[in-house]
C-alpha cells in the first residue's frame, strides 16, 4: 500500500471579480434562487424552535445561506455588488456555482435536466449537498488533471458515481461516499442540540445561579430518545437529578451522574485551542470525547452537561464497513476502481495532523491508516486505491487570490491485479513533480 497527501486538493477555479455577478445570476436561472431560499427558511424556522441549532444548521447547509445571501444582494441592489464580490466568506458558493455550471456546460439536454434535477435535491438535505459537492470536487480533480469525466449512470454497468475514461485499458471507476460526522457515534449532534434545547428551558434559570463548576453526565443505554414524549420524560428526570444534586438510574436504564468541578480548569484551557479545551471538559467531567455543552455564569459558576451513550462508538468500523459493502456491489469488477471518501467530521488541519503522524518514523500509526491497510488487503481485487479528504476547502481564486484549504490523503493498491500504471499520475502527491 502507497500512502500520500495533498494539501489543497482541489485546485482553485478562477473567476474574477466582474464575473461574479453573472455567475450568480446563470445559477439562478438553471438552478432556481427558490431552492436555496427554501432551504433558508426551513432552517430558520428550526432555530427558532431553539436556538441552540443555530451554528450547527448554518454551517451544514452553508452553500444555501451563502447563496440565500447573494440572492438578497440581487434583490436589493439589481446585482451583486463589487465590495460584496471580494468577501471570502461566499467563495464556497460561488466554486459550487462554477463548478455546476461547467457541468451544464459540458452536457447534453437530457444529461442537463437530470443534473439540474439533482443539484435542486441537493438544497433538501445537507446529506444530499455533501454527497454533490464530494462528486463535483473528485471531478474537479481529474478534469484539472487533463482526464475526461463522465458521470456514470445506474444502469447493468455497476452504480458507481463517476468514469474516469482515458484513465487506463477502458476507465477508472469511482464511487463516492460522503461520511457523515454521525457515522459510528451513537449520540448524533442534531439529536443532542435538541435535547439540550429542550432541557435548557427548565435549567437555564439554575445554571445562572451557580457559583462553582457542576458536571452532569447523561448515560443512555444506546441512543437519545427519538419520540417527543419519551426525550420530554427524560429531559424533566434529568432536571429533577440537578436540583436534587445527587446521582441516580433513571427510568428506561439511563444514569445521570452529577458532580463538582473547578471552573478555573476550563476557563484556563479557553485560549489555548479545541484540544486543550477538550481535554479540560474530559477531565472535569470524567468523560472522553462526547458530545458535551460548557455554560459560563457571570458570576464564576459554570455548567459543563454531557451526553453519552453506554454503547461505544465504533467510527471507523463503520466507515470500513461502508466501502465493503460497496466494494462488493457497486462496480463492474473489469475495470480499476477508487473510493474518493469525505470525513465530515475532520477538517483539513485534523486530516493533516493524521498524516503528519503516519509519516513520522517511529510513531504509532493512527487509526485510520491502520483501518485503509485492512481495509485494501482484504477488498476485491478490482480496488486499487482510497482517497481521504477533510471537509471542502474548495475556493475560488478571486482576482488571482488563491485560497483552497483542503486535505486529501490517496492510500493506493498497486498490486491490485486491475492496477494500471496510468492510474498513478493524477493519483500522486502534490510534491511530486507534475
Amino acid at each position: 500500500m502507497i500512502e500520500q497527501q495533498e494539501r489543497g486538493d482541489v485546485p482553485a477555479i478562477e473567476m474574477t471579480t466582474a464575473e461574479v455577478p453573472g455567475v450568480y445570476r446563470r445559477l439562478a436561472s438553471a438552478i432556481g434562487a427558490g431552492h436555496w431560499q427554501g432551504a433558508v427558511a426551513r432552517q430558520e424556522e428550526a432555530i427558532r424552535s431553539n436556538h441552540f441549532l443555530g451554528d450547527y444548521l448554518r454551517s451544514e447547509y452553508a452553500i444555501a445561506y451563502q447563496l440565500e445571501g447573494l440572492r438578497r444582494l440581487v434583490a436589493r441592489f439589481g446585482t451583486v455588488p463589487h465590495e460584496a464580490c471580494n468577501d471570502p466568506s461566499i467563495f464556497p458558493s460561488l466554486a459550487f456555482a462554477a463548478q455546476v455550471l461547467g457541468v451544464l456546460e459540458r452536457s447534453t439536454v437530457k444529461q442537463a435536466r437530470a443534473f439540474v434535477k439533482r443539484v435542486r435535491t441537493a438544497f433538501s438535505s445537507s446529506e444530499n449537498m455533501h454527497g454533490l459537492s464530494l462528486e463535483m470536487q473528485a471531478a474537479t480533480h481529474f478534469v484539472r488533471r487533463g482526464q475526461r469525466v463522465a458521470w456514470h449512470r445506474v444502469n447493468n454497468g455497476g452504480s458507481f458515481d463517476l468514469l474516469v475514461e482515458d484513465l487506463g485499458p477502458s476507465g477508472l471507476e469511482v464511487e463516492c461516499k460522503s461520511i457523515s460526522e454521525n457515522k459510528g457515534r451513537r449520540i448524533h449532534r442534531r439529536a443532542a442540540l435538541e435535547f439540550w434545547g429542550e432541557l435548557w428551558r427548565d435549567v437555564g434559570g439554575i445554571a445562572q445561579s451557580l457559583r462553582s463548576g457542576l458536571a452532569v453526565v447523561l448515560t443512555v443505554p444506546y441512543r437519545l430518545p427519538a419520540d417527543t414524549g419519551e426525550r420530554s420524560a427524560l429531559a424533566r428526570e434529568v432536571v429533577a437529578r440537578i436540583v436534587a444534586g445527587s446521582s441516580a438510574t433513571l427510568g428506561g436504564g439511563a444514569e445521570v451522574r452529577i458532580a463538582l468541578f473547578d471552573p478555573a480548569t476550563i476557563e484556563a484551557a479557553k485560549d489555548k485551542g479545541h484540544e486543550e479545551l477538550r481535554k479540560a471538559i474530559d477531565a472535569a467531567t470524567g468523560t472522553r470525547n462526547r458530545e458535551a455543552v460548557v455554560y459560563g455564569t457571570s458570576t464564576g459558576g459554570m455548567l459543563a452537561f454531557v451526553m453519552q451513550s453506554a454503547v461505544e462508538d465504533d467510527v471507523l468500523d463503520q466507515v470500513f464497513a461502508t466501502l465493503d459493502d460497496s466494494a462488493a456491489r457497486q462496480f463492474t469488477r473489469k475495470r480499476g476502481a477508487l473510493f474518493w471518501v469525505a470525513l465530515q467530521g475532520l477538517d483539513a488541519d485534523q486530516l493533516l495532523s493524521l498524516h503528519e503522524q503516519d509519516s513520522a518514523p517511529g510513531k504509532q500509526p493512527t487509526g485510520l491508516k491502520l483501518g485503509v491497510s485492512n481495509f485494501l488487503n482484504r477488498a476485491p481485487g478490482h480496488i486499487v486505491g482510497v482517497v481521504f479528504s477533510s471537509r471542502s476547502g474548495l475556493l475560488p481564486a478571486i482576482d488571482g487570490s488563491t485560497d483552497s484549504g483542503g486535505v486529501t490523503n490517496f492510500f493506493l493498491k498497486e498490486e491490485s491485479p486491475l492496477w494500471h500504471s496510468s492510474f498513478r499520475g493524477p493519483l500522486r502527491a502534490a510534491w511530486m513533480t507534475e
